[in-house]
């Protein structure tokens, strides 16, 4: 990582913030000091926030609810604290103000956004949740997704990967297509975003989730995998105020693959599988004889490939403030993470200014953000590379472009392309410009009318270099080794939008109504160019001409350039109504066309939802006391997918040098063509109608909240990938996209929160969320074996694939063949040799499931996912005096985990078991002898690698101490608090791989660990400042 700027970055917010607290102090207005208490129910309370009406003048009471404030004698001061009513008492020319505040029972007049407006959560109708920038403050990541893990009910977070950069994998109420969109849309201040807007936590005022089609669906086709509603921080009108947040970490590896020291690899390798195999290694004593290092190295390659105690950092400052009906908010922050792998890292600036002018009957607000990103990639598989590394090979250093006694066979090929790895340098940068403008009329009290324009704009370069590496055999001579080659992709992503808004809000006594008409249209441009070539000159020239390799031929040279387009027009109205507040009406319907379907690109989808406060009925006021509120709620929604790839209705043409029906008179093989992908202009919309239930209680002045939603998404007409024959002339694994799926999403979701305050303040929150996903037709066969290049143990492909789509089961089902024990005698031999001629004692024994005599693909049965039956998430805040202490759990229940680590090094004899392996004198052990690489031992697709994921983590926990504002005030600073905290620290699970929550980033792959970059444990002290 590049930390030369890390310094200047600091040193430069040091002497900003202290020229701003020097302007501030000498700037100050001479006036009375206003002093007094504020209490609740006879007790103080400390933390309350006293502000001058009007102004960012504030401070907070100390612990025994005592403050002191200089103000004019005609302002008014503003009292507020979580979970009790704001209160504004006018000075009057008193100088003591002792104020009593009371608890807020109108939890439920909370704003919360719901797309093109925002509602009162008593309200709502649908399912929406929300969490608040002090929530999302508590954890130290890059990515929004990760944030809100085990946060918000029906909402599942898993690490696709530990990378730095990575994006969490995000699903909101399960899955919701197999060949579409599975993500949902991001909307940053009514900007609609393709994937995580890649945000600092710090720019972040709340984030709602709209989880029921009928709330998500008003964003039309993209909201059908659910909503992440994004408000960023603006500012208010008053003197400026600065807030400083900053905090540095340390992050490690916590667990990984037992792999066998040089003494037990020695004994499990040239004794037992030299006895018990083929004695591929000849005379064991000879051999030894022949490579003495065997004996002199005790090599864990781990240890070169992990980076324990990574930094990482993270510096915010946020500047805001305003006057004459303009204010402004202006965040910038750094971030960089070093990689607990080596060869990776992220680093990323962003900047963000928001700014709002209200004059007369307009409104009009801007927002500016600009970002740079810088990532570090690790080679691919690396991990994997050194769980195969053997203990007496030697230690590799990771910057050697020469090694010399590299050994003999396959073990010196190993180290020359595990050297050769490790050279790699492979980076991407990317610069994003995203900019809006939005201009509001109010044509009346009741009628509004607003348009609203945005630009997003994404520039990427990255560059792979592999240099050239030279290892040498023992006996002197070279070792054949990878060609270095050099790669450059270059992405230009942009993407403007309009969008036209129509609002009318009045109320006719008890009647109440708002009516919204939406207009919007968006357009994409994406560019990508690719060009590599083979064979550097000097490992000192990294650019595309400096590598040598022939342009006239094919191999060492790979350029090609994509470019895309796509269009979406969307058109919605909306009536929402209620009767006194008491009884809820939604209703809209949504029209989209997009230029991804050629026949049929529009789309009609309407959505009705429906609420009824009960607690408001006469009926309930003797119970009132104890049941504070009680609504019902319920929804149907209908919602359109248009997540595939672009040009689906058009076939697609390959070209190559080798065409096989021909050559010139020089016997060359000349250029041909192929059609690789097959058009279906008659594609359209996924469709999906969903039924949501819920109810929300609140006991004892809503200190207590409880509720609850019960849902069914059933998902017509969805996209799926068909293979073709061999006979359509488009190669193996040719496919057409046809609407000929369907698929069920049921669940439940609750979520209950107590909130206790006083001068011992503490709030406690729990969410359990359970979704059952089921294909319910599928085109074809039953079951389609998912496609995977990626085998988890080194096996033939066709033998690992593992997740499969099929009809009754959850989507990336596992199907496997049942292994029962080893075989441990002479009698098992012959009884098993039936089925498997050739098997051997000591060999694993498999299920001919459907007794035929063969051991095939017709024996894989279920046996599981990597999809968790429930999860749930706990969170705990205390606050007494001026300290404050928080923790977040999370708990993943009822998946299975793919152990692909374990069954490679198994295959490759380096997992520590291989000590305990079956012989004639072990004869009762179940762990297969280790015979060699391709043994059907090591079959991937078996339940053998099949682990228990069920994991519980304390996510994040932190304990902050602010120094008291007598002792700060002086320097102007209104808040000065410190703390420390740590991320990931404790798991409990019986999975003995890197990480029970990696290997989660698709169907294909998910719940399935083959080297995939584990997620790290983090500490880190830090410090929050404001002036």
């Amino acid at each position: 990582m590049n930390f030369k700027h890390i310094f200047h970055f600091e040193s430069h917010i040091f002497r900003m913030g202290l020229f701003l607290v020097f302007c501030l102090s000498t700037a100050a207005v001479q006036s009375q000091t206003v002093s007094g208490t504020v209490s609740a129910d006879d007790a103080p309370l400390p933390g309350v926030s006293v502000v001058v009406k009007g102004t960012n003048n504030g401070v907070v009471t100390d612990f025994d609810g005592l403050y002191s404030i200089k103000a004019e004698s005609s302002d008014v001061l503003v009292f507020s604290y979580i979970g009790f009513k704001t209160k504004e008492v006018a000075i009057k020319g008193n100088k003591t103000l002792n104020v009593i505040l009371q608890e807020d029972v109108s939890e439920l007049d909370e704003v919360v956004v719901v797309g093109y407006g925002a509602q009162k959560k008593k309200e709502l109708t649908g399912a929406v949740a929300q969490v608040k920038s002090e929530e999302l403050m508590k954890t130290s990541t890059s990515d929004i997704g990760a944030a809100l893990q085990g946060q918000i009910a029906g909402v599942n977070v898993t690490a696709s990967s530990g990378s730095p950069g990575a994006e969490a994998n995000v699903q909101i109420r399960g899955l919701t297509s197999i060949n579409g969109a599975n993500r949902p849309l991001y909307v940053v201040d009514g900007i609609p975003f393709e994937g995580d807007p890649r945000l600092s936590i710090n720019e972040i005022e709340t984030i709602d989730v709209l989880k029921d089609a009928a709330s998500a669906a008003i964003y039309g086709t993209r909201g059908a995998a659910g909503v992440i509603l994004i408000t960023t921080k603006k500012g208010k009108e008053g003197q400026m105020k600065i807030a400083v947040d900053s905090y540095y970490g340390l992050q490690n590896i916590t667990s990984g693959t037992p792999l066998l020291n040089v003494e037990d690899k020695l004994y499990a390798t040239f004794v037992q599988s030299a006895a018990l195999s083929d004695r591929r290694y000849g005379n064991t004593w000879t051999t030894i004889e022949q490579s003495p290092h065997f004996l002199t190295n005790n090599t864990n390659l781990m240890d070169v490939v992990e980076n324990d105690m990574a930094p990482i950092q993270n510096h915010s400052l946020r500047l805001s403030g305003g006057k004459d009906g303009l204010t402004y908010n202006v965040t910038g922050n750094y971030f960089d993470q070093e990689g607990i792998v080596i060869k990776s890292g992220y680093e990323r600036f962003n900047v963000r200014a928001n700014t709002q002018f209200k004059k007369g009957r307009w409104d009009i607000s801007t927002a500016i953000s600009f970002r740079v990103e810088d990532r570090e990639y690790e080679p691919w598989g690396l991990l994997r590379n050194a769980i195969g590394y053997n203990a007496y090979q030697p230690i590799l250093d990771p910057s050697t472009s020469v090694l010399e006694n590299a050994g003999d066979g396959t073990g010196a090929t190993n180290l020359s392309y595990l050297g050769y790895q490790f050279l790699q340098e492979d980076n991407q940068e990317n610069q994003y410009f995203d900019g809006n403008l939005s201009v509001t009329y109010n044509i009346t009290d009741d009628l509004k009318f607003t348009t609203r324009v945005a630009s997003s704009y994404d520039n990427g370069t990255r560059i792979t270099i592999n240099p050239k590496f030279i290892a040498y055999r023992d006996d002197g001579s070279e070792v054949s080794t990878q060609r270095s080659k050099v790669r450059n992709l270059s992405l230009l992503a942009k993407k403007s939008t309009l969008e036209s808004i129509i609002n009318y809000n009045k109320s006719f006594g008890d009647h109440n109504i708002n009516f919204t008409g939406v207009y919007s249209s968006e357009k994409y441009t994406y560019s990508q160019f690719f060009a590599e070539k083979s064979d550097l000159a000097s490992n000192d020239i990294t650019v595309l001409n400096g590598a040598t390799a022939d342009p006239n031929v094919g191999s060492g040279n790979n350029p090609w350039t994509q470019n895309r387009e796509s269009t979406l027009i969307g058109m919605l109205a909306r009536l929402q109504y209620n009767y006194k507040g008491k009884y809820l009406l939604n209703a809209f319907v949504r029209r989209d066309g997009s230029s991804k379907f050629k026949e049929e690109p529009w789309g009609v989808f309407p959505s009705v939802s429906a609420g009824w406060n009960v607690s408001d009925e006469g009926f309930w006021d003797p119970i009132k006391n104890t049941v504070s509120s009680f609504k019902l709620r319920g929804s149907r929604g209908t919602a359109g997918n248009q997540g595939i790839a672009d040009y689906t209705y058009t076939p697609t043409i390959t070209l190559d040098n080798d065409y096989v029906f021909g050559a010139d008179k020089n016997e060359n093989l000349v250029l041909g063509a192929i059609q690789t992908g097959f058009a279906n202009p008659l594609v359209s919309w996924e469709t999906s109608v969903s039924l949501n239930g819920g109810f929300d209680l609140g006991f004892f002045d809503n200190k207590l909240t409880f509720s609850g939603d019960f849902y069914e998404t059933k998902k017509e007409d969805m996209l799926f990938p068909v293979l073709l024959p061999p006979t359509a002339g488009g190669g193996a694994n040719a496919e057409v996209t046809l609407n000929v799926g369907d698929m069920t999403n049921k669940g439940v979701e609750f979520a209950m929160n107590y909130r206790h305050s006083g001068k011992f303040s503490w709030n406690a929150g729990l969410t359990y969320t359970k979704n059952d996903n089921v294909i319910t037709k599928m085109s074809g066969s039953n079951k389609i074996i998912y496609f995977d290049d990626s085998s988890i143990s080194g096996h033939d492909n066709d033998q690992d694939l593992i997740s499969a789509l099929a009809e009754g089961y959850e989507g990336g089902a596992f199907f496997l063949v049942e292994t029962d024990g080893t075989i441990k005698n002479e009698e098992e031999l012959v009884e098993y040799q039936k089925i498997v001629p050739d098997a051997k004692l000591g060999d694993l024994k498999y299920v001919d499931f459907d007794n035929n005599g063969t051991i095939d693909i017709n024996d894989r049965q279920y046996m599981g996912s990597g999809t968790p039956e429930f999860e749930m998430g706990f969170n705990f805040s205390a606050y007494y005096k001026s300290l404050d202490f928080s923790m977040q759990w999370y708990g993943s229940f009822g998946a299975e985990i793919i152990n692909g680590n374990k069954a490679l090094a198994y295959k490759l004899g380096n997992h520590q078991d291989l000590v305990y392996q079956w012989t004639p004198q072990n004869n009762t052990s179940d762990i297969p002898v280790n015979r060699n690489a391709t043994h059907n031992n090591y079959r991937g697709q078996t339940d053998y690698w099949l682990d228990d994921g069920t994991f519980v983590r304390l996510r994040n926990i932190s304990l902050g101490y602010t120094i008291p504002r007598d002792y700060t005030e002086k320097l102007g600073i209104t808040k000065f608090r410190v703390y420390v905290a740590a991320q990931n620290p404790l798991t409990f699970t019986k999975y003995d791989g890197y990480d029970p929550e990696v290997g989660n980033n698709g169907l294909s792959t998910r719940g399935i660990d083959k080297g995939t970059y584990p997620v790290s444990s983090q500490i880190r002290t830090g410090l929050q400042i404001e002036f």
